[in-house]
């Protein structure tokens, strides 16, 4: 998977998300049946999958999810990177490494310029997909539970349906959660995965790069 690829699944698959819960909260409401669907039209929903998308993209809603373990993934690359160099570094020149994220851009620019870890590249990106899309479902699902409990009070005929899909919306939050922990756990592994290599084969590049930085203080 391309980078370019992975920034325009991130876009859109929250909004199919939307979309599929939407429609199953519609037919509920509606009092439809599934067999009743009829796709003659594909262009709607996926205008309005695209801009569930960018609403998405543009509030970085899924930031509430992601943060604590993006810090982390972050600051496991760094630490590894920095552990890497060879040379004594003083407190203010770890300080200024850590800034800006210098010493991951090291940690790119080796990959960038490396055959074999662009390849092992492309597993972080499709883990990276997998990483981002359940933390966007479990924040989707969990705002349509609220809406699908909320509905209850409202929609008093469909009322044993919306409680069985608020709880369904639950169950697959929960999930998404489990799923999003283990995808942060297989994040940090490949990264370390690609730092090993990185310190079997570019252990002299990383000496030059960080010296080049630090030479800026």
């Amino acid at each position: 998977m391309e980078q370019k690829t992975l920034k325009q699944l991130r876009l859109l698959l929250p909004g199919i998300f939307a979309v599929i819960i939407g429609t199953y909260y519609y037919f509920i409401i509606a009092n439809k049946e599934f067999s009743e669907i009829e796709f003659k039209e594909f262009s709607i929903p996926f205008l309005i999958a695209i801009a569930f998308g960018a609403l998405f993209y543009l509030t970085d809603i899924r930031f509430l999810v992601t943060n604590y373990s993006h810090k982390k993934i972050d600051l496991n690359i760094k630490n590894h990177i920095l552990k890497l160099y060879t040379k004594p570094l003083s407190d203010k020149q770890k300080q200024f490494l850590y800034q800006k994220n210098r010493l991951k851009n090291v940690f790119y620019n080796i990959i960038d310029n490396d055959e074999s870890l662009k390849k092992k590249q492309t597993n972080v990106f499709l883990n990276g997909l997998i990483w981002t899309s359940t933390a966007d479902l479990l924040i989707i699902c969990f705002l349509f539970s609220i809406l699908f409990l909320i509905s209850i009070f409202i929609f008093n005929k469909s009322s044993n349906l919306l409680l069985m899909g608020g709880f369904i919306m639950i169950l697959i939050a929960l999930i998404s959660l489990f799923a999003h922990i283990l995808a942060f756990l297989k994040h940090v592994k490949l990264s370390n995965e690609q730092i090993e290599y990185i310190e079997t084969h570019h252990i002299n590049r990383v000496d030059e790069i960080i010296d080049g930085l630090i030479s800026n203080i």
